[in-house]
């Protein structure tokens, strides 16, 4: 691994909170192997506030021609917020966590557009959806067009935001810097040869496999096109 601090090999990478690791891990994989893709650094009970992963790819030329692309939009639609793993560390790096608040313990009769139409007089919602959790516990995630607009909000004269006689408990989504990193600091400068090689083997066995499918789907159709040719034969003779 490479011991240089100016290019980890650790990404950052933001608004992941409704993406598995697993969708994660086979979108970074374009950009080279991947070693380790976890949020595991933080406790349960913090997971519903956690917006961000950290990828580890094998090599600092994978993670440097991930982060050389401008754009990461995924399938869905959701734009990822890709940072360097040192950069990230200061504080007054910008974000899109930045942007974004849950309001939690929220009880049934207030909606979304109720929540919507109060915390819009602090700035532009860019997006708002409410999510119900396993226990039924309704959740509302918020995200501001400007984090000045969320700054607003929780920093701002205004201590206690009530709507329909209900005082909100709002939360700000946590900033990696928020979460202890040390460890993920001294994967940075540790070498794991034996943990490579497993993601090796497992890297090579796949494109082994890929290959194998490729041929096979070329024989299957190849046979169902000479299958097609004897049958077309077969109507021409009397």
């Amino acid at each position: 691994m490479n011991n240089n601090e100016s290019e980890p090999s650790t990404m950052y990478i933001g608004n992941t909170r409704t993406i598995s690791n697993e969708c994660l891990v086979e979108y970074c994989s374009k950009f080279g192997l991947i070693l380790d893709c976890s949020r595991r650094l933080l406790s349960s009970e913090q997971t519903y506030l956690v917006d961000f992963t950290f990828v580890r790819f094998l090599n600092v030329q994978s993670a440097l021609k991930f982060l050389s692309t401008s754009n990461h939009t995924l399938n869905n639609g959701i734009t990822l917020d890709v940072r360097p793993f040192n950069e990230i560390l200061h504080t007054a790096v910008p974000l899109y966590v930045d942007r974004k608040i849950c309001i939690e313990n929220l009880p049934g009769h207030i909606s979304l557009n109720d929540i919507k139409k109060y915390l819009r007089t602090f700035g532009t919602i860019k997006q708002a959806t409410s999510e119900t959790n396993d226990d039924e516990q309704k959740y509302i995630y918020i995200e501001f067009e400007l984090s000045a607009s969320r700054n607003k909000l929780l920093k701002g004269k205004i201590k206690n935001h009530r709507v329909r006689d209900h005082n909100l408990e709002i939360l700000p989504l946590l900033r990696p810097t928020d979460v202890d990193l040390h460890t993920i600091k001294e994967q940075e400068t540790a070498t794991d040869d034996s943990n490579i090689l497993i993601h090796l083997e497992r890297e090579y066995n796949l494109k082994i496999r890929q290959k194998f499918d490729f041929i096979e789907n070329e024989i299957s159709e190849l046979i169902k096109q000479k299958r097609q040719n004897y049958e077309h034969m077969k109507k021409m003779i009397p």
